[in-house]
């Protein structure tokens, strides 16, 4: 039991006593009514009223005593409870404080990161469009394929030139589009593909001759470089650049006819007095067929001597100067030699050949003054 229910329970077995101790006392009061020695009877309840309040008294004080300790106790408890949840909450506000302080700090990073991810798309969008612009600027047709052959992005001429749009060549297979066939009409190995071997052998290649195929099925001339992409030491694949020649090829057959229709001979020599070109004119009266003569030296094959015997020397030369120094020269009295080792009377014009400012050679148009005489 508690102390609380031993109080009540004393304190009612206090009034159980003293009840049952009233009632015997006026059972012998009755019984003695004639004893004069006898307790009055108002005494003995006023007696046995005064035990009864010592008693509930005294249980009351010491219940009151022990409340008034309990109650000590308790404040004490509350005031190291009140100290520790001040404690608590002084933790609780520094912690609270230091996260909320560290959620800001990561909050303005976010921010800063967000603005410069925002920025930075913002800047490659523009640097996009930019390259976009500059391509879609530029006269050759150009497009990037993978390492797998596959186009990844073109420009508007080359969409021009193929007859296929940027979305119909991006994510196709270039080799298949437009380069799967020769001109005769066989098949083209794509393992023998100039723009092929650039994204495996991470060459540049070249071509100043081919052919790509139209989306309607027809061919036209190209000439294309193929340079392999690079990420870092990796091959990523390669960007042709190619130009559609179909117009120079034709002046130049158009030319050639000319050039080989005219009855002087016609020879192109670079800076250092090798052929580049020669007329059929000039092959009959030298007796050099074209493929002959063509990246060797004109002096030592055909102006190598004096008619006498005597030997030419280059610094004498009138042609060599030409395609040195830039000047003009007209022989009417001079001698060819031909590739049996006769020789024929000519009369020649040497004029350099300058492109741009600069001197690239020079052209001699020659006459046999046997079968021309002045």
């Amino acid at each position: 039991m508690n102390r609380k229910s031993n109080s009540i329970f004393s304190i009612s077995l206090a009034f159980i006593f003293a009840s049952v101790g009233l009632y015997i006392l006026d059972i012998t009061m009755n019984n003695s009514y004639s004893v004069t020695s006898f307790i009055p009877y108002n005494i003995c309840s006023f007696i046995v009223f005064i035990l009864l309040y010592g008693i509930t008294l005294f249980l009351f004080t010491g219940e009151l005593k022990v409340n008034q300790q309990n109650y000590e106790l308790l404040q004490k408890e509350l005031v190291s409870c009140t100290d520790s949840l001040n404690d608590v909450q002084s933790t609780l506000d520094d912690a609270v404080e230091k996260k909320t302080f560290e959620l800001a700090v990561i909050n303005g990073s976010l921010n800063r990161e967000i603005a410069e991810r925002i920025q930075a798309e913002a800047n490659g969008l523009k640097l996009r469009n930019r390259c976009h612009t500059i391509l879609n600027s530029a006269g050759d047709g150009i497009f990037g394929i993978d390492t797998q052959g596959k186009v990844t992005f073109s420009n508007q001429k080359a969409s021009e030139l193929l007859g296929w749009s940027e979305e119909e060549l991006i994510g196709s297979s270039h080799h298949d589009l437009i380069h799967h066939t020769h001109q005769d009409g066989s098949i083209f190995p794509i393992k023998e593909c100039p723009i092929y071997m650039a994204y495996k052998d991470g060459q540049v290649h070249f071509e100043a001759d081919d052919i790509f195929w139209t989306k309607s099925g027809k061919i036209f001339s190209v000439e294309y470089t193929s340079t392999p992409l690079m990420d870092g030491k990796q091959i990523t694949g390669a960007v042709v650049v190619f130009k559609d020649i179909s117009k120079a090829k034709k002046l130049e057959k158009q030319l050639d006819l000319i050039v080989n229709s005219a009855g002087e001979g016609i020879l192109g020599i670079d800076i250092d007095g090798k052929v580049t070109f020669m007329n059929k004119a000039a092959s009959i009266m030298l007796g050099w067929e074209k493929e002959e003569l063509i990246g060797k030296s004109h002096h030592n094959h055909v102006h190598h001597s004096h008619q006498n015997g005597d030997e030419y020397k280059e610094e004498d030369c009138p042609i060599l100067q030409s395609c040195k120094y830039g000047q003009v020269h007209f022989e009417f009295d001079d001698v060819f030699w031909t590739k049996d080792g006769n020789n024929f009377p000519v009369e020649y014009n040497s004029t350099p050949i300058i492109e741009g400012n600069r001197l690239t050679g020079a052209v001699v148009v020659f006459r046999d003054l046997t079968a021309f005489p002045s």
